[in-house]
């Protein structure tokens, strides 16, 4: 395997485990943005919006990082 290859890997792994951590990591996320935890009671029966996005991007993170890791590793032993 090429420098190339072995970087994007590590690109990819990096945006795996960060769209780990958004998404199923949240009270690390928050503290790390310095972000209030979501209240104890949600208003008017709706959740946390921040606890929302951070689970939708953070999947999406997560699932573009594994695809980028996976395709350029078959592409190069192909």
């Amino acid at each position: 395997m090429s420098a190339r290859v072995l970087i994007v890997d590590a690109f990819g792994l990096v945006l795996a485990l960060s769209g780990f951590a958004m998404a199923f990591r949240q009270s690390f996320v928050r503290r790390l943005f310095g972000w209030s935890a979501p209240r104890s009671r949600p208003v008017r029966g709706e959740g946390d919006p921040v606890t929302y996005v951070l689970r939708i991007s953070g999947t999406m993170i997560m699932v573009f990082g594994i695809a980028l890791g996976t395709m350029v590793t078959l592409f190069s032993l192909a």
